[in-house]
C-alpha cells in the first residue's frame, strides 16, 4: 500500500505542476512572435487578423503571469451567419454553430490546463443600468496564464473554429477576472478525489484480506 500511496502523491504533485497558475508575464518580444504567427495564419487563409491582434495586445497589457478566469457574456444570433464560401454557409442554427466551436475548442483548452468552470443560460431579467443588451449565456473559463490563451488563439487562427464562434454570436462581452474569494478549487477537488480513491482501494484490500482469513 505504501507504493500505492506514493504513486497517488506523485500523480497529485504532477497534476498540480501541469495545472500551474503562476509564472512570468508575457514579454513584448514574445507577444510580437504570437502576432506574427497569427498574421501568417490569417494571411494564408484570406482572413483579417486586425481584431484578433487588438484583443491579444489588450489581454497582454494587463498580464501578471498568474492564472485567471475569462468571463463570457453571449447573445446568440437568430440565424447563424457563416462567411461566404464556408462549408457550413447554408446552415442557420446558431446553437449548432456554437456546439461545433465548443467541440473544437475543448481539446485546445485541456492541453494547456484550462477548462470551463461555469456555464449557465440566463433565466430572466433584473437590474440593467448599462447600455449593454441582454445575454443568453454566461460562461467562465479558467486559464493557466495569458500565455496559454495567446497560444490557443494562434492555434485557432489556422482552423475554422473562429468561423463557428462568430457565426453563432450576435454580441459578446469577454473580460478576465482574478478571483478574490472562491469556493471552487479544482486543486482541492482533485486532492479529495484521490483521497477518496485511496480510501476505497484500502477498504477493498482489507475486505479481501478478511474474506481470505
Amino acid at each position: 500500500m505504501n507504493i500505492f500511496y506514493t504513486a497517488l502523491l506523485i500523480i497529485y504533485v504532477g497534476g498540480l505542476g501541469w495545472y500551474g497558475g503562476s509564472g512570468n508575464a508575457v514579454e513584448e518580444t514574445e507577444l510580437d512572435g504570437y502576432i506574427q504567427s497569427m498574421t501568417a495564419h490569417a494571411t494564408a487563409r484570406g482572413k483579417d487578423p486586425s481584431k484578433a491582434i487588438k484583443y491579444m495586445r489588450s489581454l497582454a497589457a494587463t498580464d501578471n503571469g498568474n492564472e485567471f478566469i475569462m468571463v463570457n457574456l453571449i447573445r446568440f444570433r437568430d440565424k447563424a451567419q457563416y462567411p461566404k464560401g464556408s462549408p457550413w454557409a447554408d446552415e442557420t442554427d446558431p446553437l449548432l454553430a456554437d456546439a461545433r466551436y465548443g467541440a473544437g475548442i475543448m481539446p485546445l483548452l485541456l492541453k494547456s490546463g484550462s477548462l470551463p468552470i461555469f456555464l449557465s443560460s440566463v433565466s430572466g431579467e433584473f437590474i440593467n443600468e448599462t447600455t449593454h443588451g441582454e445575454w443568453d449565456i454566461v460562461a467562465m473559463v479558467r486559464y493557466r496564464s495569458v500565455r496559454d490563451m495567446l497560444k490557443m488563439m494562434v492555434d485557432m487562427s489556422s482552423t475554422d473554429l473562429a468561423d463557428h464562434k462568430w457565426a453563432a454570436i450576435e454580441a459578446t462581452h469577454v473580460f478576465p477576472v482574478e478571483p478574490k474569494i472562491s469556493l471552487l478549487s479544482v486543486r482541492l477537488m482533485f486532492g479529495i478525489l484521490l483521497v477518496l480513491f485511496a480510501g476505497l482501494v484500502r477498504f477493498l484490500v482489507r475486505l479481501g484480506h478478511s474474506k481470505n482469513n
